[in-house]
């Protein structure tokens, strides 16, 4: 069958004489072609190409052998030719399956929130998306984007909401009033992460740690007042940036550890400006429990 059959490259003085031997070996060949003055081009049944080559070895993985001529493999016959060709790309094919599919298998999740517009409710807008099955490293829920719009919409100043996903990303555009209706909030900053304070810039208040020092969520670390000079104290709305270095710890019962650090990334109420400088993730003793560790830096503002 032409299907099965090898094209072999026979080299050597007068070539042709290597017909003879293959005859006497009774092997067929087919289309046989000169295509240099030491060079004949045939075809072979696929199940004697073995004996070709054991007759006429090819010097170049029997070199220690001499022979008159040399044989070479160079390809296939007819449908053998495609075969070859579609056996050579299965690999590649294989693996632009694998990418086809984990590509829409991952398009069904969500791994950050890209804001249009203003950020200045960035906690309260991935509260609402939480709430609405929206958080990242989960897959994305479709059907609530309104009802989140609704809850952020009561926020002060927001007059236009819209939540859509791109690619592996939640598209959240929020445009405020440019009449303001707010006032500044009124009373101590009080901090929502525990840690070490790296930075503290307090334009009105009166700052009640200093770089250094360690803070716990809930405490006040700027007051809401200034001193004069005979001692008394006034209150005004302070206004005041802190950058703290935190460190969340613990242990969470997870199926695998990137379930485990996802659960531990939304514990820790991480936003998009927060940078984390260092995670671990260990298994423990037991399959579903493991040990998180998360160095992160978050940055805290009242009024700024």
């Amino acid at each position: 069958m032409t299907w099965l059959r090898e094209r072999i490259l026979i080299e050597g003085i007068m070539p042709e004489r290597a017909l003879l031997r293959l005859k006497r070996a009774n092997i067929d060949v087919y289309n046989v072609k000169k295509v240099q003055k030491n060079q004949i081009l045939l075809s072979v049944n696929k199940k004697d190409s073995k004996k070709v080559f054991a007759i006429y070895p090819n010097v170049c993985y029997n070199i220690s052998v001499y022979t008159p001529y040399v044989t070479k493999h160079v390809g296939y016959e007819g449908m053998a030719k495609y075969l070859e060709t579609a056996k050579n790309r299965v690999g590649l094919l294989l693996g632009g399956l694998l990418f086809l599919g984990s590509t829409l298998f991952f398009n069904g999740f969500v791994f950050g929130v890209d804001f249009i517009g203003s950020d200045v409710y960035k906690r309260e807008v991935y509260m609402a998306l939480e709430e609405g099955g929206i958080a990242p490293f989960h897959p994305y829920t479709t059907g609530n984007e309104d009802w989140i719009c609704s809850q952020i919409l009561r926020l002060d100043r927001v007059e236009f909401c819209s939540i859509k996903k791109e690619g592996l990303r939640t598209k959240v555009e929020i445009r405020l009033s440019p009449f303001s209706t707010s006032t500044l909030q009124k009373g101590d900053m009080i901090v929502k992460h525990t840690g070490e304070i790296i930075a503290l810039t307090v334009l009105r208040g009166s700052a009640l740690k200093k770089i250094g020092d360690t803070v716990t969520a809930g405490e006040s670390l700027v007051g809401g007042y200034f001193s004069t000079e005979t001692g008394e104290q006034v209150r005004v709305e302070p206004i005041a940036r802190a950058r703290i270095a935190c460190t969340y710890e613990e242990k969470i019962e997870a199926e695998n550890k990137t379930q485990a650090f996802a659960i531990a990334y939304l514990n820790a109420e991480l936003g998009a400006e927060d940078c984390v400088k260092q995670t671990i993730v260990e298994s423990t003793e037991q399959e579903t429990i493991f040990y998180v560790k998360i160095e992160y830096e978050t940055i805290e503002t009242v009024n700024f």
